[in-house]
């Protein structure tokens, strides 16, 4: 399920990263995280900063922040489902009802999702995670078959 072009990306996002970092004392951990925290970044940027903006605001009344969000410390386990599957019908985000439809990110490959969930998690999320490739491989299976959609309530 891995594209060509998210691979070139991966690939080249993780060189960059290496250059940047790979001279300083960093675990081979840490360096991992910073290259899946840049790469989802970037897949962050192309699909979902016109809509959530950059700084994870949002957009209004049309689209909710995910910057300070309570929906995302409290949906946290659904995030692959609503990445993956989207989201249709009305939902409320720090008190504010939004009703406007979130497409779906049926393309992308786990490289992504593990990228994506590790970025929005670290970065507006309550903790600094980092979410391998086999994790996301398992999630976008689960969102698949149901499992976590049934769980979370997410409307398709």
């Amino acid at each position: 399920m891995i594209s060509n072009r998210s691979l070139i990306a991966f690939i080249s996002t993780n060189l960059i990263v290496l250059a940047i970092f790979g001279c300083n004392n960093l675990s081979e951990k840490e360096i991992e995280f910073r290259q899946s925290f840049e790469s989802g970044k970037a897949v962050y940027n192309t699909r979902c900063a016109n809509c959530h903006k950059p700084d994870g605001e949002g957009m209004g009344a049309l689209y909710p922040p995910i910057a300070n969000s309570d929906y995302l410390r409290s949906h946290s386990q659904q995030l692959p489902c609503i990445i993956y599957s989207g989201v249709k019908g009305p939902m409320m985000v720090n008190g504010a009802k939004y009703d406007w439809e979130m497409p779906a990110s049926k393309t992308m490959d786990e490289i992504e999702m593990s990228a994506i969930l590790t970025y929005v998690q670290s970065r507006w999320g309550d903790k600094k995670i980092s979410v391998s490739y086999e994790e996301a491989r398992k999630d976008i299976n689960e969102c698949l078959s149901g499992v976590r959609n049934k769980e979370s309530g997410v409307r398709r």
